[in-house]
């Protein structure tokens, strides 16, 4: 299938149409942002099982939607993606810096560690960065109707997650030391 040796993980992937289970195939040394941010249109997964959308995990058995022994997702369709490892910065980690920061999705939100240059402003990294990026430390959030932020507790979490720069429906950074951080969920 390749000409150059793969490495074999396990992967949830989703979209705004499904969540697929499956594996996925990275270069040694290589994150699943790498995979991601490649060149090519298309994903291949194998042994795809594809669930209705929602973030839920594990999915109801009565949300599988179908099963496929290959796969190829469109990138671009991805949300975000829990499985693989997480790409290593390019850069010397002393040019870089964690930022707090919260990504929305709907009816929920993913809030974990980014990092980007030291200094950049986010607003300018988020329309200069490649769409695919490692968030460390994430949690998963459940938006509640008439629950304020600051009162919800994640579903679920990761050590990281791969999320598409480009399908967060709104990207929030956490408040600086001057703010009160008992206002956000990063507090």
């Amino acid at each position: 299938m390749y000409k150059q040796p793969r490495e074999v993980h396990e992967a949830r992937i989703y979209t705004q149409a499904y969540r697929v289970y499956g594996l996925i195939y990275l270069v040694p040394g290589a994150g699943t942002a790498d995979l991601l941010n490649q060149e090519r249109s298309y994903l291949p997964v194998t042994g795809a099982l594809l669930y209705a959308p929602g973030y839920a995990h594990p999915p109801e058995a009565k949300d599988l939607k179908a099963s496929t022994g290959f796969l190829a997702l469109r990138k671009e369709r991805i949300l975000w993606v829990v499985g693989g490892k997480p790409s290593e910065p390019r850069t010397s980690p002393s040019l870089l810096e964690r930022r707090k920061l919260a990504f929305l999705y709907g009816d929920y939100l993913l809030a974990g560690d980014l990092l980007l240059p030291r200094g950049v402003r986010l607003s300018d990294h988020l329309s200069q960065a490649k769409p695919f990026q490692s968030l460390l430390e994430a949690k998963l959030y459940a938006l509640v109707p008439g629950k304020p932020i600051v009162g919800l507790e994640p579903t679920e979490s990761f050590s990281f997650i791969t999320v598409n720069l480009r399908l967060a429906e709104a990207v929030a950074e956490a408040p600086g030391e001057a703010q009160d951080p008992r206002l956000t969920l990063f507090g």
